[in-house]
Order: structure tokens, then C-alpha cells, then sequence
């Protein structure tokens, strides 16, 4: 087994891409991280915790600052609809979960990326954010749930079926725990 950076004491790295594999964008490449959500993806509260897998989309410099942004996303209990999150050219791109992003009113939405906004403003730093949506089952990057935000700089189809192989090997989001024996959900989990 190989050895996980741990970049985080809030939530666990399941997988690790160190630097860039492929040609896509500028140097992209991901990790999955896991922790425990008493909020559901639409940000409900749960009689049980749930596990929440979501996948960091790195660029060329590997920016390990996203994390602790990101732990206090989750430690302000926003983290639970995030399925993508990403930091390129001064931006932190977020992609809901397209169940959590359209049961939103208009206004909502403004004040959810507010509060993002808000937690990516660290001392000597700031992040623009935008948020988009992502529906595992659309087809593509015009499907009527998805809106591709600006998380790698390429061509909105690319990567939109980038994020959905991501989403195929891990089944990103909310669901229910299971014992070790179980441990792999499936894309059919609520």
C-alpha cells in the first residue's frame, strides 16, 4: 500500500496525484479526500453521520494552501454539497452538487458563495470564488444540471468528462457509511 500525504487532521487523502499526469489544462492532476458530514449533501441535518468523498483539482503548483481554506469550509459546515474544489490563477472554483446548487433560490446561492468568499479571504491571501454545478447523471458539460465553472483551463466537454471519470472511479458526494467490508460505494447510493 502506498504511503498518503496527510494533508489534513479533519479529513483523510484516500488518493494522491503529486504532480501533473496527462496533457489537460495547466499541469491538472487531483486528490479524493474523505470526512465525516452531520449535514447532508443539501445541507440538511442527519439523525446519523455520513461519509463525504470530494476531490481537490490541482494545477501546476499544487497549492497545498486550498487546504486549510478548505477546513474551514468544512469546520463552518459548507463543505457537505461540495463535490469539486479548486484553486487556479487566484480563483477557488467550487462544484455543487447540482441537487444542493438548483434547491437554492437565486439569493441563496449569492449568500452560500458569500460565506465561501468570506472563508477564502485568509491573512495575506484571497481567492476569488465561483461556484458551478455537477450532475453525475448528465451527459455532458450542457446538461441540464451541470454548469462547468472555470476549475481547469480547457474546453468546457473536456472537462466536464474529466470530472465525471473522476466521479465514476469514487462516487463523490454524501452517503451512508459502511463497515470496511463495504467500503467502495456504488454510483446507484443515494
Amino acid at each position: 500500500m502506498t504511503n498518503l500525504p496527510a494533508y489534513s487532521t479533519l479529513f483523510s487523502c484516500l488518493h494522491d496525484e503529486a504532480e501533473p499526469v496527462g496533457n489537460l489544462g495547466r499541469g491538472t492532476h487531483y486528490s479524493i479526500f474523505r470526512t465525516v458530514e452531520w449535514l447532508d449533501v443539501e445541507r440538511k441535518p442527519l439523525a446519523l453521520p455520513q461519509i463525504h468523498d470530494f476531490a481537490v483539482i490541482w494545477d501546476e503548483d499544487h497549492d497545498i494552501r486550498v487546504i486549510d481554506v478548505i477546513e474551514r469550509i468544512y469546520m463552518a459546515g459548507l463543505l457537505s454539497p461540495i463535490q469539486f474544489i479548486g484553486e487556479r490563477k487566484g480563483f477557488l472554483t467550487v462544484m455543487l452538487a447540482a441537487k444542493f446548487f438548483f434547491g437554492l433560490t437565486d439569493g441563496e446561492r449569492e449568500a452560500y458563495q458569500a460565506q465561501l468568499q468570506e472563508l477564502a479571504e485568509p491573512e495575506n491571501d484571497y481567492w476569488n470564488v465561483e461556484i458551478g454545478s455537477f450532475d453525475r447523471h448528465d451527459r455532458s458539460a450542457q446538461g441540464h444540471q451541470t454548469i462547468v465553472a472555470p476549475i481547469i483551463s480547457a474546453n468546457e466537454e473536456v472537462v466536464f468528462t474529466y470530472l465525471k471519470n473522476i466521479d465514476n472511479l469514487w462516487a463523490l458526494g454524501t452517503k451512508a457509511w459502511r463497515p470496511r467490508v463495504n467500503a467502495m460505494p456504488s454510483l446507484d447510493d443515494p
